[in-house]
């Protein structure tokens, strides 16, 4: 793992360098997670909706889900992103 000291601007907003971006499959304009560990931040690309569903398979045990899966995913965008 590397380490690059970064600036934080008036707005809080953080610049990743492209190579770290690129390393992360993370893009301009794009979306990324945040995972916050004690005092860490951990910026991760997106999760894709087959990722999604991967990482769902097997949390139903029996019968079929109530719920679609991709729409599970929705929930967790912004309410304005659901518009």
């Amino acid at each position: 793992m590397t380490t690059q000291e970064v600036s934080i601007d008036h707005k809080g907003r953080v610049l990743i360098p492209k190579e770290a971006r690129d390393k992360a499959g993370l893009q301009a304009g794009g979306k990324a997670r945040l995972k916050i560990e004690k005092q860490n931040i951990i910026i991760m690309p997106p999760v894709s909706p087959e990722e999604f569903i991967q990482e769902m398979e097997g949390c139903i045990k029996e019968g079929t889900p109530k719920i679609d899966p991709l729409k599970l995913k929705k929930m967790w965008e912004p309410a304005e992103k659901q518009k």
